[in-house]
């Protein structure tokens, strides 16, 4: 009796170690298939915006128009001076809307691939990656309006700037495991998705994008503990004139360490059954 708990126990751990193998193995060859989700994700930017003369670029002039307007407005309401608040605003707004989109595509990277993951074996972390990749390119389209932006900053620091490519790769490697793990949660349970959305615009409105956190003078810990914040402010606080956010950058590493550990786990336990779901 004894013999067969201990070859039971082995066997267990045997196929777990074999299950968290696959999973590292598929998140490894699905970011090395470049090829494959590079061009699909590519393929979806044309589809979007087929025949349109100016493709993604509409999506960053209605950005700039909302950037100026809205800029000009809460620096009214607030009692903030123009010049140095647009920036605030612009960085604010265009690094949330790579960071929300990642978020709320996510719940569907799975679902939208279904004839693709059902016909065609290829490590699920392919579609995560075309995803990321798509939101990159809106991403760098809308980065056109941050170079417009240093025009109107009063002091600006070459050195800090040299970080920015660095936080957006960070931001979209955390795409990468907020794929996984919402991807699969929503092909599972399809109500999250719904619960996602109202989850995103809450978020939006108690993170620092039309305010500043220094306003809320004893109550600047809403923002301090709002992980959207300190992904923000990789990129907005060099870019402003504010330096090298040494505390958001220890924060974001933590969280993708910890993302990518319980991405490995959902990948190890439930990697097998997505078809199924789907």
């Amino acid at each position: 009796m004894q013999e067969f708990e201990y070859g039971a126990e082995r066997k267990g751990s045997s196929a777990m170690r074999r299950s968290f193998g696959l999973a590292l193995s598929d998140i490894k060859n699905g970011i090395k298939s470049v090829p494959i989700w590079s061009v699909l994700g590519w393929q979806d930017i044309k589809q979007r915006y087929r025949r349109s003369v100016l493709g993604p670029f509409w999506l960053t002039i209605s950005t700039a128009i909302m950037v100026a307007a809205l800029g000009v407005l809460y620096a009214n309401l607030l009692g903030q001076e123009v010049e140095s608040f647009i920036p605030h605003v612009g960085a604010g707004l265009i690094v949330w809307t790579f960071l929300s989109t990642l978020i709320l595509e996510s719940a569907f990277v799975f679902t939208t691939s279904e004839g693709m993951i059902k016909q065609i074996r290829m490590p699920l972390t392919v579609h995560v990656c075309r995803m990321v990749w798509r939101n990159v390119m809106i991403f760098a389209h809308n980065a056109v309006i941050l170079l417009c932006l240093l025009y109107v900053i009063p002091e600006i620091h070459i050195i800090d700037l040299l970080t920015i490519p660095l936080a957006v790769f960070l931001i979209a490697l955390n795409g990468l495991w907020i794929g996984i793990v919402v991807g699969v949660t929503c092909t599972r349970f399809r109500d999250v998705s719904q619960i996602l959305i109202n989850l995103v615009q809450v978020l939006f409105f108690v993170t620092p994008i039309f305010w500043k956190p220094e306003l809320l003078v004893d109550r600047g810990w809403i923002a301090e503990y709002n992980p959207a914040y300190h992904f923000i402010e990789l990129v907005r606080s060099p870019l402003v004139g504010g330096g090298i956010p040494e505390h958001s950058w220890g924060i974001v590493g933590l969280i993708t360490l910890g993302g990518f550990v319980v991405a490995i786990g959902v990948l190890a336990k439930y990697r097998s059954r997505v078809a199924y779901w789907l």
